[in-house]
């Protein structure tokens, strides 16, 4: 097993650093990372908490409302020109927001980074493992999803230090650039090394009898496939979004210090990237479509967790768990929608698909808010979407 694991990853090696590459400068795009430059954008703009969090919003739905007109390019472009467009839309929305003294500009480039940066990097990525990989689809998908959790351990210690030396503005400049002087030429390089695979895809497609098909949303939708897949996406993206907003508040709600909990989000980190990577042989042995509803146990053991504890040590567990059933579920959903709607509409389904994840994290904290604002317990509202995962198990459990 370690000496096919190891041919796997060398003979590989190019085109899953090609998928490191570009899910790790996702992160450009991410709220954890975003997030680090709100202070000084609302200090800019003179605007408040409230205010920030609805121009975020807006720019993150509208970024999501598009994903699946951008996200269907990648069926009808070559990897290396589509991987060019969404490398150059990153590097302008940067610069953009480097240079941004009006609110107009703020909210087109959080869109445009929200777009190219969080959507199209990460689509083009999983996209791309899942077109040239079929026997090894779950470890390549598993592989190049690492990019996330090595993102969320270097780069905020790392923009930090940058805002620190040289402002936001600099630091955005100097991302920017690494986009342009970096990340274009070794992604380009990458992918000349895995010519081999790629031509056989083109070759492999050109005779294919499905080489023209084509999916409508409308299509997608009134498939009943659609909705065994999409309530497993909801839950988990509406749910890790709202408890990471309100981290702190659900902190003190259960007596636990910030320090405790900021410092717990390492153990969600670890198990997530954990579930990513180890699942891949699994899916390659048994499929994704059986491995698909299983996940989901973990996520809610994760949830139970925390709603029948009050012990501090409870809160890395439950994340672990959490980030366990989410990392295996990640990687679970992505060769799935292989599986199931084939590799030559990849982009287009995929990109459907993480439109409604994205609009999932923009309505978790709304909705948790709202909740909270009535006087809601956390606990109320954990054991509500405890129900809603066990329900969506349940459902996945029907035949795709």
């Amino acid at each position: 097993m370690k000496q096919q694991l190891n041919y796997f990853l060398k003979y590989n090696a190019g085109l899953l650093g090609f998928g490191f590459l570009l899910t790790f400068f996702s992160s450009f795009g991410q709220t954890f990372l975003l997030s680090l430059y709100v202070p000084s954008i609302e200090t800019l703009l003179n605007i408040s908490n409230t205010e920030f969090g609805t121009i975020y919003a807006v720019a993150t739905i509208g970024s999501a409302l598009t994903l699946p007109w951008v996200g269907s390019y990648f069926d009808k472009m070559e990897t290396q020109r589509y991987t060019l467009m969404v490398i150059a839309g990153l590097v302008v929305s940067l610069l953009l927001l480097s240079f941004s003294y009006h609110v107009i500009m703020v909210i087109v480039a959080f869109y445009g980074l929200r777009l190219f940066g969080q959507g199209l990097m990460t689509h083009t990525s999983v996209s791309g493992m899942a077109r040239y990989f079929d026997a090894d689809r779950g470890k390549a998908i598993g592989a190049a999803s690492l990019g996330h959790p090595a993102g969320e351990a270097i780069l905020p210690l790392l923009i930090t230090l940058l805002i620190g030396a040289v402002g936001w503005r600099g630091t955005l400049q100097l991302s920017a650039i690494a986009c342009f002087i970096l990340v274009a030429p070794v992604a380009v390089g990458l992918l000349q090394l895995s010519s081999i695979r790629i031509r056989a895809f083109r070759m492999k497609r050109h005779v294919s009898e499905k080489h023209d098909e084509k999916i409508s949303i409308g299509k997608m939708v009134r498939d009943r496939k659609f909705w065994i897949i999409t309530p497993v996406i909801f839950i988990v993206g509406f749910t890790n979004t709202a408890i990471f907003f309100f981290q702190l508040k659900l902190g003190a709600a259960k007596g636990w210090s910030p320090e405790w909990v900021a410092g717990s989000i390492s153990a969600f980190a670890l198990s997530g990237a954990l579930g990513m990577a180890g699942i891949g042989s699994f899916i390659d042995q048994y499929t994704a479509k059986k491995l698909f509803p299983y996940h989901m146990i973990l996520y809610a053991l994760g949830l139970l967790a925390l709603i029948l504890f009050e012990h501090r040590i409870v809160y890395p567990v439950a994340l672990a768990l959490i980030g366990l059933g989410q990392g295996t579920g990640r990687t679970i959903k992505d060769a799935l929608l292989a599986e199931v709607y084939g590799v030559n509409i990849i982009g287009q389904v995929r990109s459907i698909f993480t439109t409604v994840m994205v609009i999932s994290t923009a309505m978790g904290p709304v909705i948790f808010g709202i909740f909270l604002d009535v006087d809601i317990s956390y606990d109320a509202i954990f054991a509500g979407v405890l129900i809603a995962s066990l329900l969506a198990t349940f459902n996945g459990l029907r035949k795709l």
